[in-house]
C-alpha cells in the first residue's frame, strides 16, 4: 500500500506517544487481503498488531474501489478463502489486546459522557470515556440521564469492545461535569 514508514519506526513512535500521554488509547484501521499481500506480509501485520497492543481496530477485507490503482491489480488479488482466514486470525489478535487493555480499567472510576440508551438493551445506558471506550451502566433509580451528562461509573467488567459498570454519581443536567475536569493540552 506504499506506506512511507517502517514497522519499527511506527512502533517506536507509538511507544513515545504512550510514554508522553498518560492513559492514551490507540486505535487503527487494518485492511486484510490487499492485492499482492503475501503470507509473510500478513504474518508481519499480525506481529505489529500484537506489539502495538491496540485498544481497538477497525478491520476490513479489501474490496476494490473504482478508479484506484488497487482495483486494477486483479492478477494480484488474494484468494478469498485465504483472506477470510487471515481476517479471523487478525480479529483474534486485536480482540486479545483490546480485552487486555480494557481489563486494566476494571475497578477504576471513569468519567463518562452519556450517549443514551444502549442499542441492545434500552434498560441500560451507554456512554464514552475520555478515551472513547464504550461503557454500559444502569440509569439512576427512578430516572434517566440526558445525553451529554457527565457521570462517574465504576468499571466492574470488561470485554474486547466495551466496559460495563455501576453508576457512582451523576450530574444535574446536560453538560454538567462530575469529578475532575478533562484537561485540554495544546501542542
Amino acid at each position: 500500500m506504499r506506506r512511507g514508514y517502517t514497522a519499527e519506526r511506527y512502533l517506536a513512535l507509538l511507544a513515545d506517544a504512550r510514554a508522553a500521554i498518560k492513559d492514551l488509547a490507540v486505535t487503527t484501521d487494518i485492511i486484510v487481503g490487499f492485492p499482492g499481500e503475501t503470507a509473510q506480509d500478513f504474518e508481519r501485520t499480525l506481529e505489529v498488531a500484537s506489539q502495538a497492543a491496540y485498544d481497538s481496530a477497525y478491520t476490513f477485507i479489501f474490496s476494490p474501489r473504482p478508479g484506484t490503482r488497487a482495483a486494477q491489480m486483479t492478477e494480484m488479488y488474494v484468494d478469498p478463502g485465504e483472506v477470510a482466514d487471515r481476517f479471523e486470525r487478525l480479529k483474534v489478535v486485536i480482540e486479545r489486546s483490546a480485552l487486555a487493555r480494557n481489563l486494566t480499567r476494571v475497578g477504576r472510576i471513569e468519567q463518562v459522557i452519556v450517549e443514551g440508551p444502549s442499542r441492545k438493551d434500552p434498560e441500560v445506558l451507554s456512554g464514552r470515556t475520555r478515551q472513547g471506550k464504550l461503557v454500559h451502566f444502569s440509569p439512576p433509580e427512578g430516572g434517566n440521564l440526558a445525553p451529554g451528562t457527565f457521570v462517574n461509573v465504576r468499571i466492574d467488567r470488561a470485554a474486547p469492545h466495551y466496559l460495563a459498570g455501576a453508576l457512582v454519581s451523576s450530574g444535574q443536567g446536560t453538560g454538567r461535569r462530575v469529578g475532575a475536569p478533562i484537561p485540554v493540552v495544546a501542542g
